[in-house]
């Protein structure tokens, strides 16, 4: 059998084709968790314009990050915007920090710089404070060095406070709550 020119493009088109099936067969069974570890095992990385989704109990989380750079275990991120739909249509909770920075091996993050706001059908609240820790496995935001929230009829100050998942605000050192409305006579 005499190999022609036209012969041997179309073979090399073949086993291309087959390599570029396999290659995409195997980009289809990728397991995120598993891009997630081997991601973690690099040397060193620097990412920017990162946007994540997921669903967690039927509300979307979105992160936006404009810049990462991992090195071992630790992320360290700048700039952070997090927003969480609620499912219902129950409001909506949006989060925008200065820094942050996220421990692989204790599953854990911390965000500096927090301004935020919480969206009720019935209300909407503004939120400040100078960090929020994070914990997988645990249904709440701690707010370690203090909270305020405020909006155009109170102002609420606390020196310790979490929010768990439902929205519920916890004062753990108690707090003070000013009106900034005046009441109407």
């Amino acid at each position: 059998m005499k190999l022609t020119p036209a012969k041997i493009v179309m073979v090399s088109l073949f086993v291309g084709l087959l390599v570029i099936v396999s290659y995409a067969r195997r980009d289809m069974q990728l397991n995120v968790d598993l891009l997630r570890d081997s991601l973690m095992n690099m040397p060193a990385l620097i990412m920017e314009n990162i946007q994540l989704a997921r669903t967690v109990s039927g509300d979307i989380w979105r992160v936006k990050v404009p810049y990462l750079d991992r090195e071992g275990d630790t992320v360290r991120m700048r700039s952070l915007d997090i927003r969480r739909q609620i499912s219902g249509d129950k409001g909506e909770w949006y989060f925008f920090g200065k820094d942050g920075l996220y421990s692989h091996d204790k599953k854990n993050a911390t965000v500096t710089g927090i301004l935020g706001t919480l969206e009720t059908d019935t209300r909407t609240l503004n939120l400040e404070s100078s960090r929020v820790n994070w914990q997988e496995g645990i249904d709440s935001l701690v707010f370690p060095e203090g909270l305020t929230i405020f909006d155009d009829e109170l102002m609420l100050k606390t020196p310790l406070a979490s929010i768990d998942k439902s929205g519920v605000i916890l004062l753990e050192q108690g707090g003070v709550i000013q009106w900034v409305k005046p009441l109407e006579r």
